[in-house]
């Protein structure tokens, strides 16, 4: 007998994509038992439009959290297996069929498939002329290249250590009674997908990636959308990480973690290395190796690329994905610096719809500790400058024992701090509420939820 399946649509105002979502998920080649959306904070008619377009059940809260927009509905599926997509994502007509036999053929409790930009591919750009089209496609580009190298690449790899860093958000399928079994998707952090990721695999499932399995989904389209995306990816990544930490003891997962960071670490090195010996004039056979064998995996990166999205799509993004990696490198080497040393995390969801950034403010204790730290560092440096006669070290060092300490004084925050503890849920101060529509009666139930 076939796995049953309730897809479960989180959406924040999403009228524009929610019924073909719905659509798309409808007439999926996998029968689908139920289809229910929650319409989370919405200030458009995306609950009305979801009804419409033949959802099951559409709830409408106002948690202004993702994860807690499905646990609202999830602990009223009695499916065998939950397939979520966001509410700006269309699966193809195979996309659960693939996942669901994956699922079956080898004893998985969750996986996701493989995600490509929409715009470009599926639908248009949001601007057809002039700079705002060319901002668009550079962005959806190098995404698009970004997905599809991770399809052949870092995905695979990952899949095979038996350590998937994170079950997209946009289109993942799970046993009902696995995510059910850690209490629902983790809230708390901004980056729930992988928050419930990590708790799947610490309590022990068996998780894995559906690459043949395709959807689409809106990606940014300029600069500033894409850079509060990032950086919330960032600084999700580095807070799951803390949260999770003691799953690093697990060499799989020290493995794909310690990985990523090397990788992060190790470029800005290298290629500042690199820069100084091209100015000097030195180690002119170490730059002609670097450069040659960037040459080389960028022909191979290209190739993979170019089995999934064509050659066409894997010769117009390699130049914008090349360009944005490095952005990517120092958005999360900042995310790193905010989120661990100083202290300082993001507690606001900001993306496409995202909401205002809030960075929780440091505390008295690390500021103090990280003062003191900069100052006998930058001492030392100094006095090392002056033994060896070294001006330049020593202005260097004496300067940062004054500036950085100082600078500690203003490093406060820009809003109210969350949680006192970033790994625990935070504490809301509004009693949420949810809204239950019944087609029966065609009426619309408000319920006022106890607060967390």
């Amino acid at each position: 007998m076939s796995l049953t399946v309730t897809v479960l649509i989180p959406a924040h105002d999403e009228a524009a994509t929610i019924e073909r979502c719905i659509h798309a998920a409808r007439t999926s080649s996998y029968p689908v038992e139920r289809i229910v959306v929650v319409a989370d904070a919405c200030s458009d008619n995306t609950a009305e439009l979801a009804r419409s377009a033949g959802a099951d059940l559409v709830l409408e809260t106002d948690f202004k959290d993702k994860a807690a927009a499905q646990n609202a509905a999830l602990w009223d599926i009695t499916s065998d297996i939950t397939i979520g997509f966001d509410g700006d994502t269309w699966p193809d007509p195979d996309c659960i069929r693939l996942m669901m036999e994956h699922i079956e053929r080898d004893g998985l409790d969750a996986t996701c498939s493989t995600i490509l930009p929409a715009q470009g591919a599926v639908v248009p750009y949001s601007k057809t002329t002039g700079w705002g089209r060319a901002e668009a496609a550079f962005f959806t580009r190098q995404r698009r290249f970004a997905y599809a190298l991770g399809r052949r690449w870092w995905r695979l790899c990952q899949a095979k250590v038996g350590r998937i860093q994170v079950l997209t958000g946009a289109c993942y399928a799970f046993k009902t009674a696995a995510i059910q079994g850690i209490g629902g998707f983790p809230n708390g952090l901004i980056t729930a997908d992988m928050d419930a990721t990590w708790a799947l695999h610490g309590a022990g499932y068996k998780l894995d990636y559906t690459g043949d399995a395709l959807a689409y989904t809106l990606d940014p389209e300029d600069f500033r959308t894409y850079r509060n995306q990032m950086r919330r990816w960032s600084s999700g990544y580095y807070q799951n990480m803390a949260k999770h930490r003691r799953q690093l003891k697990n060499w799989r997962s020290l493995l794909v973690v310690g990985g990523a960071i090397f990788d992060l670490v190790s470029l800005f090195f290298a290629e500042g290395y690199l820069i100084w010996s091209a100015v000097t004039g030195t180690h002119e056979a170490l730059l002609k190796a670097f450069l040659f064998w960037t040459a080389v995996h960028t022909i191979v990166s290209s190739v993979l690329v170019a089995t999934v999205v064509g050659v066409r799509e894997a010769v117009y993004g390699v130049v914008p994905y090349t360009l944005v990696n490095y952005y990517n490198k120092w958005l999360y080497l900042c995310g790193f610096t905010r989120e661990w040393i100083l202290g300082r995390h993001y507690a606001s969801w900001t993306g496409r719809q995202g909401r205002k950034t809030v960075i929780t403010p440091m505390t008295a204790a690390r500021r103090r500790t990280l003062s003191i730290l900069a100052a006998a560092t930058g001492s030392l440096t100094g006095l090392l400058g002056g033994y060896l006669g070294n001006s330049l070290l020593y202005t260097a060092g004496m300067g940062a024992a004054v500036a950085i300490p100082l600078s500690m004084v203003r490093l406060r925050g820009t809003g109210k701090r969350r949680a006192t503890d970033t790994t625990t849920p935070a504490v809301t101060e509004e009693i949420p509420l949810l809204k239950l529509y019944d087609p029966d009666t065609e009426q619309t139930l408000q319920l006022q939820l106890p607060a967390r």
